[in-house]
């Protein structure tokens, strides 16, 4: 961003840069934390994921707070108004994101009740990516990269197609075998969780973009890019069908 003449402003909007970057990098670690109890059944770990989104909670606030006193003492125009409002939003979605990795620990919770022995399906190729989406987007906040903020936005038709493979599988295992749906039930919100995890991250691109070229990244993507994306998007698996076929087995 462009140098103002008077340096508190810029020192303003460096603060909300640096504050976007701790709840980011506070966020990446929920999701590491949040996956390691998921993976090793720990409920200590689990539970010190559910205490620490008390501290994005508070690092949300005060970027709100922060963005409210540099509204009423600095009056932001044109790219600094886009980057302020954005940044906001930006804050928003990592909140929620923090959000999710609260719930996917809780899950974990619950699931390091079952005995070892019983087999819960992985989540792990959903996790990657969307672990790798996350990073992306974080980087290309500071970098203000648009290839890349491009790039992010349209994978986030990979992320739906993972889950909804893992949507696929669970189901069906528990089909196979009810005495498996309580915890299919907790890996399906797992899932769930990592869906919208993606979906936040496709939000902060969208932000990203905004505030660079002051234009809606949907609006410079080529038709052909915007028909293979949704067609890569749409869910493949017939719900109804599924459930139709699990309440047929529920009953014998």
């Amino acid at each position: 961003m462009e140098q103002h003449i008077v340096k508190g402003f810029d020192r303003d909007l460096d603060k909300i840069k640096d504050h976007i970057n701790k709840i980011s990098g506070l966020v990446e670690s929920q999701l590491a934390y949040a996956y390691q109890s998921l993976n090793e059944r720990d409920i200590l770990i689990a539970e010190k994921v559910i205490e620490r989104d008390k501290k994005i909670d508070a690092l949300y606030q005060e970027l709100l707070d922060m963005s409210i006193q540099l509204f009423a003492l600095r009056q932001p125009l044109a790219i600094d108004l886009r980057y302020v409002i954005s940044s906001i939003k930006i804050a928003s979605d990592l909140e929620k994101i923090g959000d999710q990795a609260k719930n996917i620990a809780k899950a974990s919770r619950w699931l390091s009740k079952l005995p070892v022995n019983q087999k819960v399906l992985s989540v792990d190729t959903l996790f990657d990516l969307v672990n790798s989406n996350f990073r992306k987007v974080v980087n290309s906040f500071n970098e203000e990269d648009l290839k890349k903020v491009k790039a992010i936005w349209l994978n986030d038709a990979e992320v739906n197609k993972s889950y909804d493979i893992l949507f696929r599988e669970t189901l069906t295992y528990m089909l196979e075998d009810t005495k498996n749906i309580a915890s299919c039930t907790q890996v399906i919100s797992v899932a769930k969780n990592l869906e919208r995890i993606g979906d936040q991250i496709q939000n902060i691109a969208e932000m990203i973009y905004y505030y660079v070229t002051g234009n809606h990244i949907t609006q410079k993507i080529s038709s052909k890019e915007m028909k293979t994306y949704k067609k890569e998007k749409k869910y493949k698996t017939d719900i109804s069908n599924i459930f139709k076929k699990a309440k047929l087995t529920l009953k014998k």
